[in-house]
Formats: structure tokens, sequence, C-alpha cells
């Protein structure tokens, strides 16, 4: 064989790997989401995101020990669920990621790029732990177009 064959073969080795891989971690990452879908938490939760669909979200926060939804107008925290205190133990990683997908799942405008952007920050913990949290923002492009939805009335001639 020649040297071009195997570069060849071993990168297509290399290529088959990766999307086995790449495979492997959406599945497993589907099925997170769904056990969250048909947890208790989200059961728990759920209120809350149906009291965010009546709204125009400007920010969604989701970290380890609580989910916070915050309004464009009026501005302000539309509700929040902190998980101590109702029991529940904090969200590891990746239980924190499939919240996140499972609340875009449920508030399909936070899907939409040209509306929201997701953000990925990080929480430090007081004991010097650092903890990875997810926020979706509005664009300012459609803040503006809620906001110029909301001041338009119809005329009366």
């Amino acid at each position: 064989m020649s040297g071009w064959t195997l570069f060849f073969c071993a990168a297509v080795a290399g290529a088959l790997a990766i999307l086995a891989s790449d495979w492997n971690r959406r599945r497993h990452e589907q099925v997170y989401k769904e056990r969250m879908r048909r947890s208790m938490l989200f059961y728990e939760i759920y209120p809350l995101i149906v009291e965010a669909r009546q709204h125009d979200i400007d920010r969604v926060q989701i970290e380890r020990s609580r989910i916070i939804f915050y309004a464009v107008c009026p501005p302000g925290e539309v509700g929040s669920y902190v998980l101590s205190e109702r029991g529940h133990r904090p969200l590891n990683p990746y239980r924190v990621w499939a919240l996140t997908q499972a609340v875009a799942d449920e508030l399909p405008v936070l899907q939409e790029s040209r509306c929201y952007k997701l953000k990925r920050y990080t929480v430090m913990r007081p004991n010097g732990k650092k903890d990875d949290a997810y926020q979706f923002i509005i664009r300012n492009a459609y803040k503006m177009e809620c906001l110029y939805a909301r001041q338009r009335k119809p005329r009366l001639y």
C-alpha cells in the first residue's frame, strides 16, 4: 500500500470515530432531556414555564440551584424556582444542561437564533468551586420588536 492510501484510510477511520462519538453524545443528551421532562422537578417547574409563555421573555437563567425567568415588559422577574426551597438537591452539570434543553423545547422562541442567544457562564460557589450555568438572552433587535409591538395601539378614526 502506498503512503497516500494509508493516510486516506486513517483519515476515514478518524472521521468515523468522531461521528460515532458525536452520535453517542447526542443520544445521551436526548436520554437525559427525556428523563428531565418526566421528572418531578420539571413537573413542579412547568407552571412557571406556562406563566413565562404569556410574557415577552428578556432572560432565562438556569443554574445548579435555581431557574429564573425575567420579562421585557413590565421589566422584572416573572418567577423563580429555587430547588432547595422545594426539597430538591442541586443539579449535576448533565441535569443542568438537560433542564436547559427541556425549557427550550417548551418555549420554542428561545430556540430561534434571531431572537435569543444561549450563553454559558460560570457561577462561583461559596466553597470556591465553579459551576456552569446557562442563560437565554434576548437579542436587542427582537427586544425592540417586542417593545414596539406593545407601544402600537389601534387608531380610532
